[in-house]
């Protein structure tokens, strides 16, 4: 997938008036990207379009104008864009009592490097997850997770942690989704928007 460049970042004001029509596209793109594994795993697969978005809403919300802000976020939010031939997904665990907080730090960081991809191929992928790409304060409760799928799309997600077993197939919406994000080499964003 295409990295964020500067110019994919519109003027607050322009981003103020098509803001509407462009979350109504985001929310119907993530819609098959966002994918749950049993009640307590949600995994976000995301695109450069998707990415976009998060700066925008950052920019946004945050009210950060200067060029300095601008570039800044483009470093914070990059990573979460893959590489051709990989699909980068963010791994959130659900707030439950059997994994939040402190004292679950260790299994949750052992979490991660038990999830895979079965792609159509029929190999499994497990994922990789890089200590920087821990992204709060409880390390694995929000993960950035990278899988390196090749030319074949998944069509299961699992898990064989000891405290979580569990696979889901996807579906063909699902599928198609992360096949198109794997077959994009440059992802463009919607010009007629800006």
């Amino acid at each position: 997938m295409r990295k964020l460049e500067r110019y994919d970042i519109m003027d607050y004001m322009l981003y103020e008036e098509k803001r509407s029509e462009l979350r109504h596209h985001i929310a119907k793109m993530k819609e098959p990207r966002r994918i749950f594994l049993g009640d307590q795993l949600l995994f976000i697969f995301e695109n450069t379009e998707m990415v976009r978005d998060h700066v925008l809403e950052t920019i946004r919300i945050d009210k950060l104008f200067s060029e300095h802000d601008l570039l800044r976020q483009l470093e914070i939010f990059n990573p979460l864009l893959a590489n051709a031939g990989e699909l980068r997904c963010t791994m959130i665990v659900l707030g439950t009592s059997d994994w939040d907080g402190p004292k679950r730090v260790k299994p949750l960081k052992e979490l991660s490097v038990h999830i895979y991809l079965i792609l159509n191929d029929g190999r499994k992928v497990y994922a990789q997850a890089p200590e920087t790409a821990s992204i709060n304060q409880y390390p694995g409760t929000l993960k950035v997770l990278n899988f390196i799928c090749g030319n074949n799309y998944p069509v299961l997600i699992g898990s064989d942690h000891r405290e979580y077993k569990l696979e889901k197939k996807l579906s063909p919406l699902q599928q198609n989704a992360l096949r198109e994000d794997l077959e994009s080499t440059s992802n463009v964003i919607h010009r007629d928007l800006h």
